[in-house]
């Protein structure tokens, strides 16, 4: 038996039978008896077992059952996960500091046509799915492991079961292994439901079995639900992963007596913690869990260093923030990022927190406007190469080994990337006009067109460092680059509707930037389902942006925008709800979304070549989205513990 195969096997028992409604109502275990369960029977009470509650036993294996046996199946899994829950419920309340090994779904089960019940992988396939982790996954940009020292208790067999699920769940959408053809997408959504569940009774409902693991794992599943479109799940999760993280003391230096991997591994999983927290707080009622302050932890060290097993003195984030810090060292790319995420924070709670009631206005050397860029001259200080030298580190490296060094290039693409979203954000046109709206006349026109070329340059350049970078063969697969792609896809569209003479571009430039980000959307929208929902968003505002010329003249005011409403202008900028299904309405930008929408005419695969292949829109005509949005069809998914089960079946 393999090092991976053990522990996915490791205490799974037979599936138990499905509680009847009376039992189930009342959170009683049921002994299943039929037709009068032992309890109902005691207590004279009405036995019912809904249509559903079928079990195994419940049809010989002779019955004719053809033409319903994928429902029926699929329905046992829905009775043994509801089973499992009152089973679970039960147990914690009457015994809360022993657990028993939990009863699951065979890992056995063979595979069910047009079902995707969750199946054990061939050793083989297991090992092609770890290359996949480290290639696509690891240092894009989330570095939740030392990865020598992960190999090697993948060998020694200490994994838990949870973590080398979510692994499986987070590197499978970019299999091209045969054993996921065609289900990579729905197999992720099964692997990450089946790790949810051992972190719940494997570790969360267990005394004193609470480690490094399971920050990694729930961190992994956070990012999991939070594409898929369950945002309230994912924002869970993160919150989850943080105190876990906090309650383990991550957020301090660990104790000298720890081998070198195994500090930097914890290090690493705290930092991949606070940049996911950071990431997915871009929203009105998105505050952050974990505050700058409160880190006392070093920054990763450089990737030469961790192969090597050596120990390295880093900076700490607060040293880096400090502009009279002496830095003997360029910073690793890793710690770059995480600089970017803290700056990103501040540019987040700026934006989103509706704060500009201080009376200081943007271009006061005293306002949060000057703060944040400030911060960012300290990144621009510290690194080392400029957008083109980004792509010329990729050629070069390419040509210098044969082959591309992913994982370190990966952190250099994410920070500069998000180098460019902050300043989008920044200086973004709506943004700009609620920042300046309170001043009137007295807004500097020079402040406003400075800020305006600022946000659109930089919209630009992040457009056309990810494009580059995929012509050169680097990656372009982070989740996140679908929302920094969708920024400056908006900024874009604004401009790029007529002349402005505030703006020195070119509107053939802008509208062929645009065209790029749309590209880049199409091809994350075959690996992530909240790329597709973006994409959409972004040629439906398209469709509607002329009107908004008043945004890029300070002087106008912001009372009627047009056919695009305040509120709609909002939703392009919050991540929570530019993610979701735009097919779905919903009250609440958090709300989670019962579906997980895929254009049906996107195949899912793991290349991400950038190229112009997507159908050229004439930027010029009024009504050119016409019909051009793709038809969502949705699967019915339902929700067990934060996760879905999908089926094939189109709604």
């Amino acid at each position: 038996m393999g090092p991976l195969i053990a522990p996915l096997q490791k205490g799974n028992l037979k599936r138990i039978r499905q509680a009847c409604a009376n039992c189930r109502r009342r959170k009683t275990k049921c002994s299943g008896e039929r037709p009068i369960c032992s309890h109902c029977r005691r207590n004279k009470h009405s036995c019912i077992y809904e249509p559903y509650s079928v079990t195994i036993s419940d049809n010989p294996p002779n019955t004719a059952t053809a033409p319903t046996c994928e429902n029926t199946q699929l329905l046992q899994r829905i009775s043994v996960i509801e089973s499992r829950l009152a089973e679970l419920s039960e147990r914690a309340a009457h015994q809360p500091r022993y657990f028993p090994p939990r009863a699951s779904i065979p890992l056995t089960q063979p595979a069910v046509p047009g079902l995707h019940p969750f199946v054990t992988p061939s050793q083989p396939v297991l090992d092609s799915i770890l290359e996949t982790y480290f290639l696509h996954v690891h240092n894009q940009p989330y570095s939740n492991f030392q990865e020598n020292s992960f190999r090697q208790e993948i060998q020694n067999g200490t994994l838990p079961r949870c973590l080398i699920l979510a692994i499986l769940a987070s590197a499978v959408r970019f299999s091209t292994h045969e054993f996921y053809a065609g289900r990579a997408l729905q197999t992720s959504e099964v692997y990450a439901r089946e790790a949810w569940l051992s972190v719940l009774t494997d570790h969360l409902t267990v005394e004193d079995n609470m480690g490094v693991h399971v920050v990694q794992t729930v961190n992994m599943l956070a990012v999991i639900d939070y594409t898929a479109g369950r945002v309230n799940s994912g924002w869970l999760k993160i919150g989850l992963a943080a105190r876990i993280s906090q309650g383990l003391g991550l957020m301090s230096e660990p104790d000298a007596w720890l081998p070198a991997a195994e500090q930097e591994e914890r290090r690493r999983a705290f930092w991949s913690v606070y940049l996911l927290d950071k990431l997915i707080s871009c929203g009105r009622s998105r505050p952050l869990v974990i505050l700058d302050q409160d880190c006392q932890i070093q920054l990763p060290c450089d990737e030469t260093t961790i192969q090597l097993g050596e120990m390295k003195e880093t900076y700490t984030l607060h040293q880096l923030l400090n502009w009279s810090t002496e830095i003997a060292e360029s910073p690793s790319p890793f710690a770059l990022v995480i600089l970017l995420a803290s700056i990103f924070g501040r540019c987040t709670r700026y934006v989103y927190a509706n704060r500009h009631t201080d009376g200081i206005p943007p271009w006061d050397t005293e306002s949060e406007y000057i703060a944040i860029s400030s911060s960012l001259l300290l990144f621009e200080s510290y690194a080392t190469s400029e957008n083109a030298s980004v792509v010329d580190i990729l050629r070069n490296s390419a040509e210098a080994t044969g082959t591309l060094n992913q994982q370190e290039l990966g952190h250099q693409t994410f920070a500069h990337t998000l180098f460019h979203l902050c300043h989008c954000l920044l200086n973004h046109p709506f943004v700009l006009k609620i920042c300046l709206q309170p001043f009137g006349s007295k807004v500097p026109h020079s402040f406003v067109t400075r800020a305006l070329q600022n946000g659109v340059d930089h919209a630009t350049h992040l457009v056309r460092l990810l494009r580059d970078v995929s012509e050169a063969g680097g990656l372009v697969e982070s989740s996140f680059y679908a929302y920094c792609v969708a920024i400056a896809g908006v900024i874009l569209s604004i401009a790029s509707q007529e002349e402005h003479q505030n703006l020195s571009c070119r509107l053939s430039d802008m509208r062929d930037c645009f065209q790029y980000a749309v590209d880049i959307l199409d091809q994350l929208a075959k690996i992530w389902t909240h790329a597709a929902n973006m994409s959409i968003r972004l040629r439906d505002f398209h469709a509607q942006r002329h009107g908004l010329s008043s945004i890029i003249d300070a002087k106008t005011p912001l009372s009627d925008p047009g056919p695009v409403s305040e509120e709609t202008l909002w939703s392009m900028l919050d991540y929570s709800i530019l993610g979701s299904n735009p097919r779905k309405t919903s009250s609440a930008s958090g709300s989670d979304y019962p579906s997980i929408s895929s254009p049906i005419s996107w195949a899912l695969g793991p290349s991400m070549p950038i190229s112009t292949s997507s159908p050229r829109i004439d930027l010029s005509h009024e009504d050119m989205f016409r019909g051009l949005s793709p038809a969502l069809r949705l699967h019915e998914v339902e929700f067990l513990l934060n996760s879905s089960t999908l089926t094939t079946e189109l709604m």
